[in-house]
């Protein structure tokens, strides 16, 4: 039996895909323009509930840390937004 969701959910998967694009573009614009040449980065990989997390610096690392908990928070928000 198909499950019907009570709110349609496609307004928030598109105004995070397009939240996402504009965090990319920014940073990109940031680093064009900036004169400081040292850059750094770092990743997250969620694999259900499971994050692997790399940076090139224990910074990057603890900043990634912090947006993947926000991540998931979100998504159990999210997930729980769906229930109701």
């Amino acid at each position: 039996m198909k499950r019907k969701f009570k709110r349609n959910m496609e307004p928030i998967g598109i105004a995070l895909i397009l939240i996402g694009i504009f965090a990319i573009v920014l940073g990109f614009l940031i680093l064009a323009f900036s004169k400081n040449g040292k850059v750094e980065g770092g990743g997250l990989v969620l694999i259900g509930p499971f994050p692997i997390i790399f940076g090139t610096s224990a910074k990057m690392v603890y900043v990634v840390m912090i947006l993947a908990l926000i991540i998931m928070f979100l998504y159990f928000l999210l997930l729980l937004y769906s229930w109701l």
